[in-house]
């Protein structure tokens, strides 16, 4: 066996090991109606997918000269805001669009929370196997652990008004902006963390970023599970 295959291997187990926890993790979410697990199968085989189109952007935006930050701070700040959270959430969001929020097993608002974690966290380990080569053993566990989480909790941002808009909300500016604004949300998010960590160079403060919002999804993810269950209920 050659170096390269068994370098391959040595990244594949903490890269699966964080999105299986991590997978499990937001499955527990759902404790009205649990998703088919070849559902989340699928959603995490999709953010492999949103991974490529990601990078499939970043490589035309190259290609028109917009190659990356730059060197200053203002600069830096505009494209991660501007351009990494965008096209980063977009490319997850447009995936989970486009195929999971259309199946009949998104059927509660708490599944947009569901899928929208599964194609994050599928995003997270496409991007750390494509990091693997490029970082120590000890920063490929530490990412292993720690991107799925955070890719999931700036999508569950737009999952939370995605399943809102399509399953609750029936007046259509309500409805539009119950998708718009969650996902402009979790880009500037994105954006922001990214900038904290790059530009400012405050990784505490990026991981206080993600604690927050961390914070809201559990919470909120509460809230929507106890509406439903009392609903559910009164439908008996």
């Amino acid at each position: 066996m050659n170096d390269r295959v068994v370098f391959l291997l040595r990244a594949a187990g903490p890269i699966l090991g964080g999105a299986i926890l991590w997978l499990q993790y937001f499955d527990l979410k759902d404790s009205l109606r649990k998703e088919p697990r070849r559902m989340l199968l699928f959603g995490f085989l999709l953010g492999g997918v949103a991974a490529a189109l990601a990078s499939g952007l970043y490589d035309i935006l190259a290609q028109l000269g917009f190659s990356g930050p730059g060197d200053e701070p203002a600069a830096q700040l505009a494209y991660f805001v501007g351009v990494v959270g965008p096209i980063e959430e977009g490319a997850k969001f447009a995936v989970a669009w486009a195929v999971l929020f259309r199946t009949r097993w998104f059927d509660e608002p708490i599944d947009g929370l569901v899928y929208a974690a599964t194609v994050a966290i599928g995003f997270a380990s496409l991007e750390n196997a494509l990091y693997a080569s490029h970082v120590n053993w000890p920063t490929q566990i530490a990412r292993a652990a720690t991107t799925p989480l955070t890719h999931s909790v700036f999508s569950a941002l737009w999952g939370f008004g995605s399943g809102h808009a399509l399953l609750v909300e029936k007046r259509p500016l309500r409805h539009a902006l119950w998708i718009v604004l969650p996902l402009l949300a979790a880009a500037v998010a994105h954006g922001a963390y990214d900038a904290a960590i790059v530009t400012l160079q405050k990784p505490w403060l990026a991981s206080l970023l993600v604690l927050a919002v961390w914070a809201f999804v559990i919470a909120h993810a509460r809230h929507v599970v106890k509406e439903r269950a009392v609903l559910a209920g009164s439908l008996r």
